[in-house]
């Protein structure tokens, strides 16, 4: 199938950066296609816990060394039948995560790709429980009473206990 949208630039950016990443690591080269696919494929597991609503401001480097070409704003994607699927699955994660009426397929690919290259450069998932251990570290960084700190580890440790008694991590 093939499936052509406008797209912005940060989000050109980001798909000729993933593209580097995934050509480098497998000494292969890929279409856009097959770099989208792979983006899907790999932050799949992961769409279920994230909160799409903050996934736009999660940090990612972006090379900007090479300008990204004005076709490049308008690609189109070969992809599989299994892929448009999750495409359509993962519009309807993000409608409800940001509580919009309706996705378009150039954001959903601006979520999936951002959330790849995090993912990719972080070496982690974001989750529910990475976001409390984050926050708890912040905390922790920035509070001098010993006291306070053995306090916000144990509340950030009783949320998370919390939310895996209830099924929601």
């Amino acid at each position: 199938m093939e499936l052509q949208i406008r797209i912005a630039y940060e989000t050109a950016e980001m798909l000729e950066q993933l593209k580097a990443i995934y050509q480098k690591q497998n000494n292969i080269n890929f279409t856009k296609g097959e770099v989208l696919s792979k983006a899907i494929m790999a932050t799949y597991d992961q769409w279920g816990e994230t909160e799409w609503d903050k996934v736009l401001s999660l940090p990612v480097k972006v090379d900007q060394s090479d300008a990204v070409s004005a076709g490049a704003l308008r690609p189109k994607f070969q992809i599989a039948n299994d892929i448009e699927a999750k495409i359509t699955e993962l519009k309807e994660n993000i409608r409800v995560g940001v509580g919009a009426n309706f996705v378009k397929n150039g954001a959903a690919v601006k979520f999936v790709l951002r959330l790849a290259l995090y993912t990719l450069q972080n070496g982690r998932v974001v989750s529910v429980e990475s976001v409390i251990s984050d926050t708890l570290d912040h905390f922790v960084a920035v509070e001098e009473s010993a006291e306070t700190k053995t306090t916000l580890q144990k509340f950030a440790a009783e949320v998370v206990n919390q939310l895996e008694l209830n099924d929601l991590l």
